[in-house]
């Protein structure tokens, strides 16, 4: 069998391009290389020549946390939500807490020493620590996996009302670090600049801890980030940020675990023709998962609407059980390890991001630049939402096949401008 092969020369990477370069009648492998909107180079094909510096996986965890989001008016309907979601498949819930709450009535029979669980804190976040902390001794659920989300930066970014209560935020401070990033990636920022700016706003919070003698304690550090449907790239993007939050935490020297969450993005997601929104969010749900994300929330098809379908509650949970009990991504540790190209594109991403990042905090910070980052994103975005409009990006159903009894309306030119760092949704473009 040895002698067969040696009748048979070893090819190269030099090799294939001029044999490229021949069949194709004198295009090259670098006219067929592209620049992404991150800047980062595309080659056509990639060899061992272009192992990249990542040459291990980037996280050892096989599974993941299904999420469903439970929006919380009435106690009640909540808790009676949160046990269906459970009982069909959930392992995690996303409580978005909008006024006074009583905690009894929410988490009645709700096992929260069993599961995934988060609290995004949008009213008074003291009054609602203060109570947690109470639910929290009595019910001993100290070691349980439970996330209070109370992040003003974040909030700053999204009203550019930057009154921020740090002492309040700092008093709030237990053994971890929640930083919501999800703004980015929905207002039509790329790729590189998404991790630069996450790993800026969760630097001005390590920065914050350590300035007050509070890092030591903290062992645990959540982030939630948006992804969208660039499938490769995604993949690459939550590779990338897992390495800058641990370059980011060595810097400090905190020894904290790292749990990345992720949202499926809200600027594909499409009033017309809303059943290719299942499509889309298949997608970017698994490039999260094969990113290793730590738990997904895949909104319904039909968010857009006030009270979503149960229709579409099934199928987001569904989509994610498919990928488990049906193409097995649990069953094995980040299988983009290896790939050339993924493994370049996530080291590209990363030294790109350093780079942004770098320049966010010679600036002073994220909240000193928050101007020029919503500056910055807005630019981005413009030129993002060119390229449906010119038909270059394809949204179906929006831009390209389109229903005619289901069609796009223009959206009317809204004068006022946005004070903070605006969602787009590519869908309700006049493409």
């Amino acid at each position: 069998m040895n002698a067969l092969f040696e009748e048979f020369s070893a090819a190269n990477a030099a090799s294939w391009k001029e044999r490229l370069a021949k069949d194709l009648k004198g295009i090259s492998f670098e006219q067929l290389s592209l620049k992404d909107r991150n800047g980062a180079t595309i080659h056509p094909f990639y060899t061992a020549e272009d192992q990249s510096k990542i040459s291990t996986a980037l996280f050892s965890h096989q599974d993941w946390v299904i999420c469903s989001r439970i929006e919380v008016s009435d106690e009640k309907q909540a808790n009676a939500k949160a046990l269906a979601e459970l009982q069909s498949g959930a392992s995690g819930l996303c409580f978005v807490i909008k006024g006074a709450t009583d905690l009894d009535t929410l988490l009645a029979d709700i096992q929260l020493a069993h599961i995934h669980c988060q609290f995004l804190v949008a009213y008074n976040r003291q009054a609602f620590y203060k109570q947690w902390s109470a639910y929290q001794s009595a019910h001993a659920l100290e070691k349980a996996d439970v996330w209070l989300i109370a992040d003003p930066i974040a909030e700053g970014l999204a009203s550019g009302d930057w009154a921020i209560p740090k002492a309040d935020w700092l008093s709030m401070q237990g053994n971890s670090l929640c930083v919501d990033a999800l703004c980015y990636q929905n207002a039509g920022a790329n790729s590189s600049y998404q991790l630069a700016c996450s790993i800026a706003q969760a630097n001005e919070y390590l920065h914050w801890l350590e300035e007050a003698g509070k890092l030591a304690p903290i062992h645990k550090v959540f982030m939630s980030i948006a992804v969208g449907t660039d499938f490769f790239e995604e993949i690459a993007k939550t590779r990338a940020l897992r390495i800058l939050i641990q370059n980011l935490l060595d810097a400090y020297g905190c020894k904290a675990t790292i749990h990345l969450h992720l949202e499926t993005s809200n600027t594909y997601r499409s009033a017309y023709d809303a059943y290719n929104n299942l499509l889309r969010d298949s997608i970017a749900g698994m490039a999260a998962v094969l990113g290793g994300c730590d738990s997904l929330l895949i909104h319904p098809f039909d968010a857009y609407k006030k009270d979503p379908s149960d229709l579409s509650n099934r199928m987001s949970r569904n989509q994610q059980l498919i990928f488990k009990e049906e193409a097995y991504f649990n069953q094995i540790a980040d299988a983009a390890s290896g790939s050339f190209y993924i493994e370049q594109l996530t080291e590209q991403l990363a030294t790109q991001a350093w780079t942004l990042f770098q320049d966010i905090e010679k600036s002073e910070g994220i909240i000193a630049t928050a101007k020029q980052i919503k500056e910055n994103i807005e630019r981005q975005a413009a030129t993002w939402i060119e390229e449906y409009k010119s038909g270059k990006r394809i949204l179906i159903g929006v831009n390209k096949y389109v229903n005619a009894t289901d069609a796009p309306v223009a959206q009317p030119h809204q004068t006022r401008e946005h004070k903070g760092i605006a969602s787009i949704n590519l869908a309700q473009l006049n493409v």
